[in-house]
């Protein structure tokens, strides 16, 4: 059974569950909107902020979102997700993104990055906003350069934006006290959270209407099921919901019932 004979049985134009999602779609959904609206406060104010979620959420498409909002003639996003290295490979991975010759010893590269991060704060009039993904497994002394990095003047000029993603673990990592200095310094924290079964529903709905003009395909009951199984989190539910469409096709069903979700699970 092939992807083409699944959508061709639905009448559907494309894969209604794949990772490329109509972001307008998706910011109707409160969660979102939430957690857009708190990224554009911390890229107003700029300093520190966190954004963290289970795997799944929708982290990286929120924060896909967000970039792609910011006014490019005012912010410049560099992003960063080698994360399990030791401090000297994480300034090399930091001077190459800036595109800065990552040479000599960590000072030297910090002296560099710092001039660097001024300059276009103040000569290109440019902020910069460091996003780094995978922060939950920054080693303690990476997290305490990075406080280090965003000191300018004293502490009294924000010449640049520093975005940590990661897991739940990042939060209570930043309860060390080793890191208190660095946890006083976030203005924002945004968390992610799964899907309400309102919104599993919606989410569902607005997949299928993207690439479909046939109404509704999933009945409340499967929907209700794929909610309760995958605990709302959307790569789970983006995964049951396609194959619940193939084994609704194996079925020569015309929709999605519960039976079909309930094959998905008993595999």
């Amino acid at each position: 059974m092939t992807n083409r004979e699944t959508l061709a049985h639905f009448n559907l134009s494309s894969e209604p569950f794949t990772r490329e999602i109509k972001t307008e779609r998706l910011k109707q959904l409160p969660g979102v909107k939430k957690a857009l609206e708190q990224l554009h406060i911390l890229f107003d104010t700029k300093g520190f902020g966190i954004l963290t979620g289970q795997s799944g959420t929708g982290k990286t498409c929120v924060l896909r979102m967000a970039v792609d909002s910011l006014n490019p003639g005012m912010y410049k996003t560099y992003y960063i997700c080698h994360t399990s290295v030791g401090i000297q490979e994480f300034y090399t991975h930091l001077c190459n993104i800036f595109g800065l010759e990552p040479a000599g010893r960590r000072a030297t590269m910090f002296k560099s990055i710092h001039e660097h991060i001024l300059n276009m704060h103040r000569t290109m009039s440019i902020h910069p906003i460091l996003i780094i993904d995978e922060a939950d497994k920054l080693g303690t002394e990476i997290l305490q350069e990075l406080r280090l990095i965003s000191n300018f003047n004293y502490d009294s000029i924000n010449a640049i934006t520093i975005l940590l993603c990661g897991q739940e673990p990042l939060i209570q990592k930043l309860g060390l006290s080793s890191l208190e200095s660095l946890a006083n310094s976030i203005s924002v924290t945004v968390r992610i959270k799964s899907l309400n079964k309102e919104e599993t529903f919606s989410y569902i709905e607005q997949r299928i209407n993207d690439v479909s003009t046939g109404g509704t395909l999933f009945s409340k009951a499967a929907m209700n099921l794929i909610h309760d199984a995958s605990n709302g989190i959307m790569r789970v539910i983006n995964n049951m919901s396609r194959n619940s469409l193939v084994k609704a096709q194996l079925s020569n069903s015309p929709s999605v019932e519960k039976e079909h979700v309930q094959a998905v699970l008993s595999r």
